[in-house]
């Protein structure tokens, strides 16, 4: 069991979330640099999170102890919370926690597995990529109207979407590279969880 519990930190090719060090870890391209994105991305939807909690907090307290409501907190507070969506979306891409459906893959072989991961990432990243190219024409159209109450551009709304995608497909890039350098596929929490639940019942029968 202490074999099978050693695997489930994290997926193989990212840094674990717990800050333990691991060298195999440690040694795949990209990590340090992965890990600073992460790092900053959970920031940035941190501080995007306390913004939505802080405003709406506010909005609260004027509109029941004093009678008058804020104007722009509602709006704050949305803006805030697409950004903190598709900024918190591509570290959840780096971490490999994205909701999949596991159907085929597993009844694959391992090279099977690892060419399934990368033909997974490369289709994400096309379709990132092809997302982002075609919304940018559209957040250029919508950028010189201002929303109603900060008169913010609409760029400011709809570019959380094409940041988020443009990260998203970077992380998606980097996780490819470093499958491919190790020539293993990812090993992901809920498989080696699976797999561990049903060693422990085949123990207790």
């Amino acid at each position: 069991m202490t074999g099978v519990n050693e695997t489930t930190t994290s997926p193989t090719t990212i840094p674990p979330a717990d800050g333990t060090d691991n060298n195999s870890v440690s040694t795949l391209p990209f990590s340090r640099s992965i890990r600073w994105m992460i790092l900053g991305e959970q920031s940035l939807a941190s501080l995007f999170l306390f913004l939505i909690v802080s405003t709406m907090g506010a909005q609260v307290f004027a509109r029941y102890f004093f009678g008058a409501p804020i104007s722009w907190s509602e709006e704050v507070a949305r803006l805030a919370l697409i950004w903190m969506t598709f900024i918190a979306a591509a570290f959840v891409m780096a971490e490999g926690r994205h909701i999949t459906v596991d159907v085929l893959s597993p009844r694959l072989s391992l090279r099977g597995q690892l060419w399934m991961e990368c033909f997974s990432h490369g289709v994400v990243t096309g379709t990132c990529l092809l997302l982002l190219f075609g919304g940018i024409r559209f957040v250029w159209y919508v950028g010189k109207v201002g929303s109603p109450s900060l008169g913010i551009p609409m760029s400011w709304w709809y570019g959380a979407v094409g940041v988020g995608l443009l990260l998203m497909a970077t992380h998606s890039v980097l996780n490819l590279l470093q499958v491919l350098s190790t020539g293993q596929p990812t090993v992901r929490d809920g498989i080696v969880e699976e797999e561990a639940l049903h060693l422990d019942m085949e123990q207790g029968e």
